[in-house]
């Protein structure tokens, strides 16, 4: 067996992020020409933010939408058409690993084989339905997101323990997200938006302790904040790290593409 050296699995990951960077930037126009592209990648790359996929794609997805349905770059309507893009993937999550197709994910992603017991299956399809809703809600408001159709890493949904630690990292996005969302509406006086996404974000945490008691983590609910208020401890309920509070949806949309979701269509 051949070991790769700390330099090589360095450099070679570095090339990944650099396909997959360019790959998502390909989709916008704002990046249409490829040495503006490969400029950026570059840029990224070498201030080490490849790996969290670059601060301006996210932006960049986001404006993939009509000036119209962003209504002029309203910090608080871009958290919300952001938001759009992340029920859809969790709808997307939850039908791969029930093993049933959903309007958007891929069929090549769906579980294979069974991954949950009858009672834990009820848990996700009651997650699926919670994410749906969500979503329904926000566009009846006119929120949007450029992107339908996710397609999720490789190996995600092969085994019960690697679709569950991808689904308490997909959470705990979403959880900081609408954190985020939160924050921006009350600084912009919009309470129904911050009223709203607070309801969601309630639903979410729900979502997350319920995938740690099925991957058997102890305790499942492990923090006393969710934000910056406090810190971890030893203590019982509080070993947990704090969900990151995005400042902007596009951090929150670079979070999920992180984590190797792939926008299709």
């Amino acid at each position: 067996m051949k070991f790769k050296t700390g330099e090589k699995i360095v450099s070679e990951a570095q090339a990944t992020n650099a396909e997959r960077i360019e790959a998502i930037l390909s989709t916008s126009d704002f990046f249409r020409a490829t040495s503006t592209r490969r400029t950026l990648v570059r840029r990224i790359l070498a201030t080490c933010r490849g790996v969290a996929v670059g601060g301006a794609v996210g932006a960049a997805l986001l404006s993939r939408g009509t000036k119209s349905a962003r209504a002029a770059d309203d910090p608080v309507i871009d958290f919300g058409n952001a938001a759009v893009g992340a029920e859809r993937i969790g709808i997307a999550f939850y039908s791969n690993a029930l093993g049933q197709e959903s309007p958007f994910g891929v069929a090549s992603d769906l579980a294979k084989g069974t991954l949950l017991d009858s009672a834990h299956r009820t848990y996700f399809m009651a997650a699926r339905n919670q994410e749906d809703t969500h979503r329904s809600v926000l566009q009846s408001l006119g929120l949007d997101f450029p992107f339908s159709v996710f397609g999720f890493p490789a190996g995600t949904f092969d085994s019960a323990a690697a679709m569950l630690a991808f689904g308490e990292q997909l959470e705990s996005v979403f959880i900081g997200a609408y954190l985020g969302a939160i924050k921006v509406a009350a600084n912009a006086t919009n309470s129904f938006i911050a009223e709203a996404a607070a309801q969601i974000v309630g639903i979410e945490c729900e979502h997350r302790v319920l995938i740690r008691d099925i991957a058997s983590e102890d305790p499942p609910n492990d923090r006393f904040f969710e934000g910056d208020i406090g810190a971890p401890s030893s203590t019982l309920g509080n070993t947990g790290t704090r969900s990151t509070v995005y400042a902007s949806a596009g951090d929150a949309v670079n979070a999920l593409l992180a984590l190797g979701i792939t926008p299709l269509r």
